[in-house]
């Protein structure tokens, strides 16, 4: 079973395009479909014209926005790539996997890539009823010991990883 990866990104093209984009996402039966891609929601989209389209999309998916990127392994044809360039597109993404320790960045233009890159990135979650003390929590997972409950955000406590997900375009 893969463990999964929460992702967020942004489209920029005409809306036909973007559209595509999100079936390729989602659906098998399209052409240069992205694999193991749970879900891909729009949640926010900005719209001057029919081609002029920016829409904001998160999911999940399995392992990581690379692996489900590549059509196949074995050759590493990368669906960013090809789907950004055919579709006319630029997308830029930001992912989260904290059980394997990282995020993911990247920004496609029209095909090129212009960002690939991976950063360290934990979270630790603390949950009153199975740990003695606060102080018990930071032991078992060697955390500073200046560390607060204060420091924590919903419970969970962040180390590494991008701070903010800052589009750039």
């Amino acid at each position: 079973m893969a463990n999964d990866c929460y992702f967020e990104m942004k489209i920029k093209g005409t809306r036909r395009d973007c559209e595509a984009w999100v079936k390729r996402m989602m659906y098998s039966s399209e052409p240069n479909h992205f694999h193991r891609v749970y879900s891909a929601d729009v949640y926010d989209y900005i719209v001057n014209g029919d081609e002029n389209w920016q829409m904001f999309i998160c999911g999940e998916c399995a392992w990581s926005l690379f692996a489900c990127s590549q059509n196949n392994m074995a050759d590493s044809e990368d669906l960013f790539a090809i789907n950004t360039k055919e579709l006319n597109l630029v997308m830029e993404a930001y992912s989260s996997e904290p059980g394997f320790g990282f995020q993911e960045h990247y920004i496609y233009d029209h095909g090129e890539c212009k960002v690939s890159e991976e950063v360290d990135y934990a979270e630790y979650y603390y949950a009153e009823d199975e740990f003695d003390s606060f102080d018990d929590f930071k032991a078992e997972f060697s955390l500073p010991a200046s560390l607060t409950e204060d420091d924590l955000d919903d419970g969970v406590y962040r180390v590494g990883g991008y701070k903010r997900w800052v589009y750039s375009f």
